[in-house]
Parts: C-alpha cells; structure tokens; sequence
C-alpha cells in the first residue's frame, strides 16, 4: 500500500526513525564508555601523581636525615679527638702530680 506522490505512511516513517534512534544510540553508548575509560585513567594518574609526590617528599626526607647523620657523625669524630686529647692532658697532669708526690715525699 503506497501513497501517492512517493510519499510514505506514518507507520513506516516512525519504523525509520525508531532505526535512526537504535543506530544513534550505540555511538553514544561507545561514547559514553569511552569518557567513562578516560575518566578512570584520568583518576589512575592523579592518583599516581600523588604518590610520585609523596615518594620525592620522603626521598627528601631521606637525604635530609642522611645528611644530619654525617654532621652527627663529623660531630662525634670531633668530640673523640677531644676526648683523646683530654684524656692525654688528664695522663700528663697525674704524671705530673706523681712527679711531685716524690719530691715531697723526698723532703
């Protein structure tokens, strides 16, 4: 049953844009779940950046205790060569004192 003039019935002009819609929505399907990829990694990255950020801040962290541990290292090493140099004098005087013990001894 055709209409004249080429035109169409109403029944199969909603049958084509029922096809229309059906053939429209899968794009839009894709790409719905291609943001919702994109989003994921978008999160994947942010997330990673936060960590890279967290590992430079302990990294600096790091060096920085590394560096206290040489200055406390230099800072004993310091303090044993006064202690030696101490412990010498400390030996030279009770010399001495003995030295004078004698003599007083001796008179």
């Amino acid at each position: 049953s055709s209409l004249a003039g080429g035109q169409r019935s109403i029944p199969s002009m909603l049958q084509q844009e029922k096809e229309k819609e059906k053939t429209t929505d899968i794009p839009l399907q894709m790409i719905m779940q291609m943001l919702q990829n994109i989003q994921g990694k978008t999160d994947n990255i942010e997330k990673n950046t936060e960590d890279t950020g967290k590992r430079a801040e302990n990294i600096e962290k790091r060096i920085e205790n590394i560096k206290k541990s040489k200055e406390y290292r230099k800072k004993s090493g310091e303090c044993r060569k006064k202690t030696e140099e101490t412990d010498g004098k400390v030996e030279n005087l009770q010399q001495m004192i003995q030295q004078y013990d004698v003599r007083i001894k001796k008179n």
